[in-house]
């Protein structure tokens, strides 16, 4: 059993929550609110079985083909498992021995549910506000290592941009040589740098993909523009935060909006893109708008405490995304961006993106 910070975390949320059989939501600032939703049970499939963990007095394990209980263990079993487990993610160790044989006495043998798409738990949950018990995936964030990926970056989120002088010209083979070769801490940006002041204008062109550039488009046709313009701003200007982000778009308006009656169109857009990667759209998979994530987001919070944006809470929800996500940068060797090329006698880079939340 190997993963990352963010893997085990979801380890950790499926035995806490095990153990408290709530799930307390969140204001906009992330803080724990006294509304809940009860936990009664969850979901897995692992060591070959469908599994449900039903909550009652103890916890049961039942399989799900069968309708068999095969083993039941006190709630008390689960809080020690988390506290433990908690413990060893801080510690940065590799988890020890006897917490491994704690999982596998209760046939979980992997890290992740590998059955979920973009959800990352599944749970049975009745919300006591309105009377209604729904089966609902849920996506898992943690804070417990970096902060958590809210949309990833690979080789089809690269953006192209067009490399041209005042007179059109592609960039001259000495000026491309130089560029490439900075190797600073900042080279993307740095190389950005020196394409501006080397009196070169860069546009945007295309994307390397055409899934991404349609799931973008689908959620909005101008979309995928503003995309490009908010990563080129990126590495131009540092515009991170997605709230700055917002506010130089409303202030430049590339796309010519009329504001003049107060409407929110980047706002709008950019959030609605949020919610799409957060509920289930990605760059590589063809995006029909059917969601994986029905329940909403768990968030483990540095001091490890567990909160939750349900999708009752929608307001909410998209409130937290704009004033929490921002831009970063992925690796560029891995994602093949960064250099100046040649093509057709024009000059152009890529640029790329992921966004943390």
């Amino acid at each position: 059993m190997t993963g990352n910070k963010g893997e085990w975390s979801e380890l950790f949320v499926f035995f806490k929550l095990l153990a408290d059989g709530k799930l307390f939501s969140a204001d906009k600032d992330l803080n724990k609110t006294e509304s809940f939703i009860e936990v009664n049970s969850i979901y897995r499939k692992d060591s070959g079985k469908r599994l449900e963990f039903k909550i009652t007095e103890n916890i049961n394990l039942i399989d799900q083909t069968t309708g068999k209980l095969i083993l039941s263990f006190p709630k008390e079993k689960a809080e020690e498992i988390s506290n433990r487990l908690l413990k060893e993610i801080n510690s940065g160790k590799k988890k020890s021995d006897e917490l491994i044989q704690s999982f596998n006495d209760l046939l979980i043998t992997e890290v992740s549910d590998k059955s979920q798409k973009k959800g990352d738990i599944n749970i049975l949950i009745y919300d006591p506000t309105h009377g209604i018990e729904s089966d609902q995936k849920f996506s898992i964030k943690s804070f417990l290592g970096s902060k958590p990926t809210l949309f990833n970056a690979n080789k089809t989120t690269n953006i192209i941009y067009k490399i041209n002088d005042k007179t059109g010209s592609a960039v001259s083979d000495s000026h491309l040589k130089e560029i490439n070769l900075i190797a600073s801490r900042h080279k993307y940006i740095d190389r950005i740098k020196r394409i501006i002041e080397l009196g070169y204008q860069i546009n945007f062109d295309s994307y390397q993909d055409d899934t991404f550039k349609l799931n973008l488009q689908i959620i909005d046709s101008d979309l995928p523009e503003i995309i490009a313009e908010i990563v080129l701003d990126k590495y131009v200007n540092r515009v991170i935060n997605i709230t700055e982000v917002i506010e130089k778009l409303n202030h430049e308006n590339p796309m010519s909006y009329d504001l003049s009656q107060g409407h929110q169109f980047y706002e709008y857009r950019i959030i609605n893109f949020l919610v799409e990667v957060a509920l289930g759209m990605t760059s590589k998979t063809v995006w029909s708008g059917e969601y994986d994530v029905i329940g909403g987001i768990i968030i483990v919070k540095q001091d490890s405490e567990i909160v939750c944006y349900h999708l009752v809470d929608f307001n909410k929800f998209k409130t937290y995304l704009k004033n929490a996500t921002k831009l970063d940068n992925p690796s560029g060797g891995k994602m093949g961006y960064g250099e100046v090329y040649m093509e057709n006698n024009s000059s152009f880079i890529k640029l790329n993106f992921q966004i943390k939340a």
